[in-house]
């Protein structure tokens, strides 16, 4: 548990920013009934900081592309009382290095996540991720098929050429720093209109202090811009799995889809549903993009029944 401005090697102090983000994170995890339990690894020359808690069976919890690892904690609090729960930051986010992603997105995200688990010494785990997350898990599931016992994926990228105008437009370049911009305004409508459809949900307010803070870091708009130009351009999202790649997988897997996702609509996720061999699908009823967040029970229920069913 971090609780001065080091990190738990000595050798970083947090910035402002960063303990601000600190402060946030440890306010939504303390609503699940968790400490703030963290520590930080070196990824390829990358700091990547890292939530760790409970004992059993390794399961890798990945963000998608906003907030980080503490999105997670109404699921840490389920999950962690039988298995060993693993939530990194990416980098770009929360308290990891402001380093964009670089192009092509799959490659990079598994640079990134191979990296990570040597790191940890993970030779194999089950593998969660919500949207650009889920788009890594399914990367990992399809080259390196000896690393992934199980996979889940909520509303994941990759699965179709769909993607916000806003974000397109964050290719041109005055427009992009408009974006990409720490705004506590945009932050909120995105929150309201993409991701949930309870925006008064019990941890709302905490959440939406948390998703503004780790805007906040130095290098953090420059980073989101970089990654916005591999994941997507005027055409939509840039890396699609093919058929081909997703009859590959051999893991099972769980798809999790908000039925009114404006992202990535659930057609995405009946592609992914009908092609991978093992798969199961389900459909949250008046849910948009992060069902995890307005309908955590009924995701939690899907979660741990799904990863225990051994």
């Amino acid at each position: 548990m971090i609780t001065s401005n080091t990190d738990t090697s000595g050798q970083h102090e947090f910035s402002a920013p960063e303990q601000q983000i600190i402060g946030s994170m440890t306010e939504l995890l303390v609503r699940a009934g968790l400490e703030y339990q963290s520590q930080f690894v070196e990824v390829s020359g990358q700091r990547i900081h890292y939530l760790e808690y409970g004992d059993g069976s390794p399961v890798l919890m990945l963000h998608g592309g906003g907030a980080g690892s503490a999105i997670w904690f109404r699921q840490i609090e389920i999950l962690s009382k039988s298995h060993r729960v693993i939530a990194p930051d990416h980098p770009v986010f929360g308290l990891s290095s402001q380093v964009g992603f670089g192009s092509p997105l799959v490659d990079s995200l598994l640079m990134y996540l191979t990296g990570f688990m040597d790191a940890l010494k993970l030779e194999r785990a089950d593998v969660v991720g919500l949207s650009m997350g889920a788009q890594g898990a399914l990367a990992l599931a399809i080259e390196y098929p000896e690393r992934v016992d199980r996979v889940v994926v909520v509303d994941s990228a990759g699965l179709g050429k769909e993607f916000p105008l806003l974000f397109k437009l964050a290719n041109v370049p005055l427009f992009g720093r408009l974006v990409t911009r720490p705004n506590r305004w945009g932050q909120d409508n995105y929150f309201k209109t993409m991701e949930v459809v309870n925006s008064r949900f019990e941890d709302a307010v905490a959440y939406r202090q948390y998703a503004y803070d780790v805007t906040l870091t130095e290098g953090h708009s420059k980073a989101m811009r970089t990654s916005l130009s591999a994941i997507t351009g005027f055409g939509g999202q840039k890396s699609i799995f093919t058929d081909d790649e997703l009859r590959s997988i051999t893991a099972p897997t769980l798809a999790i889809w908000g039925e009114n996702d404006p992202l990535f609509p659930v057609e995405h996720g009946y592609r992914l549903a009908e092609l991978v061999p093992n798969a199961r699908m389900f459909v949250i009823e008046n849910a948009m993009h992060v069902p995890l967040l307005d309908r955590a029970d009924e995701v939690n229920e899907l979660f741990d029944g799904f990863l225990t069913d051994r």
